[in-house]
């Protein structure tokens, strides 16, 4: 496409931060990083081998520094602040998922780039990736879904997370720290969620402030239920070999089988003798489409700011899985009861 180089300023320089701005510097300028660690600025100059100016708050960066836009690859508990300080300073924000610990969080990051006229776009890539974009695809051949089940039982030991990941009013918990992808997905294949129930399990790794078990159920608008388990404390599977779905539809079903290298996709419809398989595989040290989608998330965002085409994605799909994360909190404290959304329906309207 035609491109204006956009100059883009990172901040939050960890895990995700480098491989953020290698799809970035495709289509903008990655000129600047933020991060309080000095040491994580320098991993993040070495691993890239970017040449950017480097600041260890995020107001010097937006105080001194000529930027169009901002990547928020920080902690969760760090969106809403600077996404607010940077609208202010009129820069667009692209940010990671989870958007916020919290729906209110959220409403204010939406409201501030409403304010200054800028984009926000929240990164879900997990509808955009080829197995899981093809069975979307599939709803129009097998029709509506009906239910749709996803169970994410798995070892988070070797992934080690510390600090605020163990902390829900800093991460959102449980379901921010894995589920939140699966969550997006479900709502692109089913749409808005109606209401929401959750039971949380006995606790098994104390380094949580939360569950590191739950069990949530989905009751979606268009009539299909839902359901997603999340265990963290499985020691048979590692986190990219769960994950895999079982959906019933009108017409037909599918499912999704998940492991290290590969996906596989089995679908069959009602009126037919034999199911079809299709295999996707991981090309290039590409996780099953994952960098594909981060690419068309990058690209959309760029193209958004630079000519105003609509977006694969925008600050809605990150508000609704927050919100479906939140209502499922609010219903383990109460027995698993069932919890209407919105969760916030005064703060829809403002």
């Amino acid at each position: 496409m035609e491109r204006l180089r956009l100059r883009f300023g990172i901040i939050g320089t960890g895990n995700f931060g480098p491989i953020l701005a290698t799809f970035i510097g495709e289509v903008a300028d990655v000129v600047a990083i933020c991060d309080p660690s000095p040491n994580s600025r320098s991993r993040f100059v070495e691993s890239t081998g970017l040449k950017v100016a480097e600041f260890a708050d995020y107001q010097s960066l937006l105080e001194t520094r000529d930027i169009d836009a901002v990547a928020l690859t920080g902690p969760n508990f760090t969106h809403t602040p600077i996404a607010v300080a940077a609208a202010q300073a009129g820069k667009h924000v692209f940010c990671e998922k989870t958007m916020a610990p919290t729906v209110p969080d959220c409403w204010k990051m939406v409201r501030a780039c409403e304010a200054a006229n800028v984009n926000l776009m929240v990164g879900h890539k997990r509808r955009l990736r080829l197995p899981w974009a093809r069975m979307i695809q599939l709803r129009e051949q097998l029709g509506q879904v009906a239910a749709i089940s996803i169970v994410g039982y798995f070892d988070a030991r070797p992934d080690d997370f510390k600090g605020w990941w163990t902390r829900e009013s800093e991460s959102g918990g449980i379901l921010a720290l894995s589920g939140v992808h699966e969550l997006d997905w479900m709502r692109a294949m089913c749409g808005d969620v109606e209401a929401v129930s959750g039971v949380a399990g006995p606790q098994v790794d104390r380094r949580y402030d939360f569950s590191d078990s739950i069990h949530v159920m989905l009751r979606f608008r268009s009539g299909a239920i839902g359901f997603l388990g999340v265990s963290l404390s499985y020691p048979l599977r590692r986190y990219r070999q769960v994950y895999g779905a079982e959906v019933t539809c009108r017409h037909g079903g599918m499912r999704l089988v998940t492991s290290f290298q590969e996906v596989n996709l089995h679908w069959k419809s009602l009126s037919e003798s034999e199911e079809h398989h299709e295999r996707f595989e991981e090309p290039g040290g590409d996780p099953v489409g994952a960098n594909e989608a981060l690419r068309k998330e990058t690209r959309d965002f760029v193209r958004w700011i630079v000519d105003g085409t609509e977006p694969c994605l925008t600050w809605r799909e990150g508000l609704r899985c927050v919100e479906v994360i939140e209502a499922a909190r609010r219903s383990t404290k109460q027995s698993g009861a069932w919890i209407p959304l919105p969760l916030y329906p005064e703060l829809e309207m403002k």
